[in-house]
């Protein structure tokens, strides 16, 4: 039977290729339209699988399985700036148009296996080409053969496109990582990081010195390495590329956020750079997000509990959510216990503040995408949250018995009130980040019932890369560093765990894009702050955990863990 159902798509897809165009016929240019609406088309096939008409893309796989390339589009395999991947033991070659019209040999891939001689016999695809042309890319992308008839992996998609839906294509195919980003060339890299002006002078110094050291010492190796080369030393193709030059601007904002566009607008203009990195403010990141966004800049973890929380945000890559990911993290820590029912009074008492609508937003969306029904939010003033009868008669209403409080540590000295009115043997949770230092302050005697978030590593840290323990880093996190920004030590695993890979293997392919590629290509990481960093195409909050702790008794408390690391 599964051979009849199979007939509608193979039926689909040979009238589809039988209108197409066979042999080697150029394809039809794509008439009246502006180069930059092409590209922008283009675009939009190469990235979303969406046609120019605005509808799915139509592609099959493995000869007659139709697949929607909405989800499945060239992007996924051959990535954002177009020079491919490897995965699962396939080598997705580069499709740009400085690539295809040059000869090609693949390396081996994990695929290949050795015959008796040594030879490799190679997994499926094709492994040597001539250039291509117009006319024979389109053929490939029709009929996946290659110039000389080599047939593609079954994997990768035929595209059976009229002339002028292919014009567009190949010509966005053509511009695709075609120039240089700004801020880049063959012998240095331009950088910049921003803060903004409430940054205080203490924490502006703990983000520039690990920043400015990283700039020193890359120019330090490229005169080294200048040396070596005076002396005869021939290097690896590897090192040519690894050493650059290194520049680094600070874009510093001033006044209300809505300033903001115009300033980072003026810096740019005057000097572009490669990417951003790092940076801080205390505000809200929405408006350096949205610049990045507009101008396609990479910029590379700043220190910021309040990001941007999007599905579609390409350019900025945080170390996790922020507060949102504490609320989130209650969420999801909730959902797990069986004695919370969907009868479970829930109360948020939410302080009316950027910090207190990002935790409550966070366990807001998670429960709903639980499927669980929605919980009274209540956002108070300071002013309101420091009169007793005003919570005395939400508790009195409302009954919880799990009551969500985020608020800052002005709320600490009431928490043994509220727990008394709590239905049953009612909990309340709050936010370490939040709370910052005054969280050891939690009264000893109710300790037991205050489930604290904190999204920072409890297990020991051991280097990944020297196999010992970080001698700065305590071997156990403490009560005592509740409050902690971790400002240099985040921006040191930034800059040597992360960014720094990712330079080191632009080689000359010298694309923005392609940085975030292989950014998102890196294998897990162990850190000093996180108890992991996980990276993947599209992803762009890399620390995905938070636990749910509680305090021991004493000054000094123990911290107890009450979940595991990831509880998303």
């Amino acid at each position: 039977m599964n051979w009849i159902k199979a007939v509608p798509a193979f039926l689909v897809y040979t009238l589809l290729m039988a209108s197409a165009p066979l042999g080697n016929a150029a394809p039809a240019p794509a008439h009246n339209l502006p180069k930059a609406e092409i590209i922008r088309l283009g675009e939009r096939m190469y990235r979303e699988g969406i046609l120019p008409s605005g509808a799915p893309m139509p592609a099959f796989i493995r000869g007659d399985v139709e697949v929607d390339s909405s989800a499945f589009s060239c992007s996924s395999c051959h990535l954002r700036a177009g020079l491919g991947s490897f995965e699962g033991g396939v080598v997705t070659p580069p499709t740009t148009g400085n690539k295809l019209y040059k000869p090609y040999r693949r390396p081996p891939s994990l695929g290949d296996t050795p015959d008796r001689t040594g030879r490799y016999i190679y997994a499926k695809t094709v492994v040597e080409r001539p250039p291509y042309t117009r006319e024979t890319l389109a053929n490939a992308l029709r009929f996946g053969t290659d110039p000389t008839g080599q047939i593609f992996n079954d994997v990768m998609p035929r595209y059976p496109l009229d002339d002028a839906d292919m014009d567009v294509l190949i010509t966005y195919l053509e511009a695709l990582s075609s120039t240089p980003s700004p801020g880049a060339t063959s012998t240095g890299f331009s950088f910049a990081t921003i803060i903004t002006d409430d940054v205080s002078q203490e924490d502006r110094q703990a983000l520039l010195e690990p920043l400015e050291n990283f700039v020193a010492q890359k120019n330090h190796q490229l005169d080294l390495y200048n040396d070596f080369i005076k002396f005869g030393y021939y290097p690896t193709i590897e090192m040519k590329h690894a050493f650059r030059k290194a520049s680094l601007d600070v874009w510093e904002l001033k006044g209300p956020p809505e300033t903001w566009h115009a300033q980072l607008a003026a810096y740019n203009a005057d000097k572009p750079v490669f990417a951003v990195l790092g940076g801080m403010s205390n505000r809200s990141w929405q408006p350096i997000h949205d610049f990045c966004e507009e101008q396609r800049l990479p910029c590379l973890f700043p220190i910021t509990d309040l990001p941007v929380i999007s599905e579609s945000g390409w350019y900025t890559y945080y170390f996790n959510k922020g507060y949102a990911q504490e609320g989130e993290a209650v969420a999801r820590y909730l959902n797990r216990l069986k004695t919370v029912s969907s009868h479970t009074a829930i109360l948020q008492i939410v302080q009316d503040s950027p910090v207190g609508k990002a935790l409550a937003d966070g366990f807001r969306n998670s429960w709903h995408e639980l499927g669980r029904p929605a919980v009274t939010t209540m956002t108070l003033s300071a002013h309101q949250l420091g009169n007793k009868s005003t919570l005395d008669k939400l508790i009195k209403k409302h009954k919880p018995s799990i009551l969500l409080l985020w608020t800052d540590a002005g709320m600490i000295a009431k928490l043994p009130q509220l727990v008394s009115k709590l239905a049953g043997h009612g909990n309340i949770f709050v936010s370490s980040g939040y709370l910052g230092k005054k969280t050891v302050t939690i009264p000893e005697s109710i300790r037991g019932r205050i489930y604290i978030t904190y999204p920072y590593r409890l297990t020991p840290y051991v280097g990944s890369q020297e196999g010992v323990r970080d001698a700065n880093v305590p071997i156990l996190s403490s009560a005592k560093e509740f409050g902690q920004r971790r400002i240099t030590s985040r921006t040191t695993t930034m800059l040597k765990q992360t960014a720094l890979r990712g330079l080191n293997l632009l080689y000359d392919n010298l694309y923005r894009d392609h940085l975030l590629d292989i950014m998102s290509m890196q294998m897990d990481l162990v850190v000093r702050d996180y108890e992991r960093l996980s990276f993947g195409p599209g992803q762009r909050y890399v620390s995905k955990g938070c636990y749910i702790i509680r305090l021991g008794s004493g000054d000094n408390p123990e911290i107890l863990p009450q979940s595991e690391w990831v509880i998303h």
